[in-house]
């Protein structure tokens, strides 16, 4: 069967079997199915459900603890299966869809952005080589699966421009940040979230930020490791 039909085809064999004694609230359910399923393939779930769940990873480790090599394909941590090898309607049907640690994350990063960061950089300046000007800092908190990333930069006519510092807060390890790097956070993943600082070390002095990172971790009881 091609991924395009799966569900339709699925949805109407349910139609077929409970026939006309069907409560109609059912059959309507079923009608409204039938005319959303052509266009649930396995690409527009996976766009719509499983990228937006707590258990949703770009990609995966192969192997346990292998960090040298990674799967390309997106991978389900609920079923600790890559999704290439589920079908749209394993997908569809999932019941562990949850985006509750992921909002938990957004709390914690936001509380850290507001209740921390921001207060600290009042005063503060954010030199941009490519201006050859010194801004007032200003943050964005980007939210995914399983982390945050509170990034740093300054405000322009245009929106927002990053520099070239960003604080991921982690609630579980996932490929892309490197062999040596994943080692490292897999060890701080231990006492829970961990707190990833991807900075040159030019931007941390100017800043003069490393003190304060080590305080935020210490007081969110937080594990920082330096990318």
């Amino acid at each position: 069967m091609d991924n395009k039909n799966e569900i339709l085809f699925a949805v109407r064999e349910a139609k077929r079997a409970l026939g006309e004694g069907a409560d109609f609230r059912v059959a309507d359910a079923l009608d409204i199915l039938v005319g959303i399923a052509p266009f649930l393939d396995k690409d527009a779930v996976v766009k719509m459900k499983c990228r937006n769940c707590d258990n949703y990873a770009p990609a995966s480790f192969p192997l346990s603890h292998d960090f040298f090599v990674v799967d390309n394909s997106e991978h389900c941590h609920a079923r600790d299966v890559s999704i290439k090898n589920l079908t749209a309607l394993k997908l569809a049907g999932c019941n562990e869809f949850s985006r509750q640690e992921q909002e938990k994350m957004a709390v914690l990063g936001n509380a850290i952005m507001e209740e921390e960061l921001r207060p600290a950089f009042v005063e503060r300046k954010l030199y941009d080589r490519c201006k050859f000007a010194s801004y007032s800092v200003a943050f964005r908190l980007q939210s995914v699966p399983g982390s945050v990333c509170i990034e740093f930069g300054h405000k322009t006519d245009a929106g927002f421009a990053c520099c070239d510092i960003q604080i991921y807060i982690v609630n579980r390890l996932d490929p892309g940040f490197g062999a040596e790097n994943s080692k490292k956070i897999a060890d701080a993943l231990k006492n829970g979230p961990a707190m990833l600082v991807k900075a040159s070390q030019q931007t941390r002095r100017q800043l003069d930020i490393d003190y304060l990172l080590e305080w935020i971790a210490k007081k969110r009881k937080m594990d920082i490791v330096y990318l």
